[in-house]
């Protein structure tokens, strides 16, 4: 018998190629070979499949595949925390200085006012020249916390900044323009502490533009 007719299974089709041949009946190596006509029993035994992952693992793997993403959310979470409470404590800080800034803005407003009599007095030189120091190393203190002064006399009048307090209507500077200021105005950082008291130039008849500065009324 050829090899073509051994390996051929009863009902004459081809074995597929997952299936091994582990016998054959009736045969082995001292038998002599198969007369004419005589028939030989071949028997087929699938493959076996591979084995099956247990079902522990499979819930073993899921719940290390969602531990995994809770920890990658949670990190995201704690990064977006820290973000949020360092700022937070930055506009803290900044409150908190503003509220003690705004307490000594009147003792700087007092020595501006002290100036200008010592300044209109004959013989106070040296009245003058001590509070001119206090005056000044007040400021310098005040400016390494992040406040400096409101841009007033000579801008165009802005309400976001500039409080309107009186008019002059004697054309020397264009209408819109802040021609004096009664009362400093102070920034801390970029918040405005409180606005400039000013007086404001006008066409004659007029009154302050409302709008604020670089827009048009």
């Amino acid at each position: 018998m050829s090899e073509a007719t051994d390996r051929r299974s009863p009902d004459g089709l081809e074995p597929s190629e997952d299936v091994e041949i582990l016998e054959v009946v009736g045969m082995d190596e001292d038998s002599p070979p198969a007369a004419a006509g005589e028939e030989v029993e071949i028997v087929f035994e699938p493959v076996p499949a591979p084995p099956a992952i247990p079902a522990e693992e499979e819930e073993t793997a899921r719940e290390v595949d969602a531990l995994k993403e809770r920890l990658l959310r949670l990190r995201a979470d704690f990064e977006n925390f820290k973000k949020r409470a360092s700022r937070e404590q930055r506009e803290s800080e900044q409150r908190a200085a503003g509220r003690l800034i705004a307490t000594l803005l009147p003792v700087v407003d007092d020595l501006e006012r002290a100036l200008a009599a010592a300044r209109s007095e004959a013989g106070g030189e040296g009245l003058r020249a001590g509070v001119e120091m206090i005056h000044r190393q007040l400021l310098e203190a005040l400016s390494r916390e992040g406040v400096r002064p409101v841009d007033a006399v000579g801008c165009r009048f802005d309400p976001n900044v500039h409080d309107a307090v009186a008019t002059d209507d004697s054309a020397a500077q264009p209408p819109q323009t802040v021609v004096e200021e009664l009362r400093r105005g102070y920034w801390l950082h970029d918040r405005l502490l409180r606005p400039a008291l000013v007086t404001v130039s006008v066409a004659p008849g007029g009154a302050p533009d409302a709008s604020p500065a670089g827009e048009e009324g």
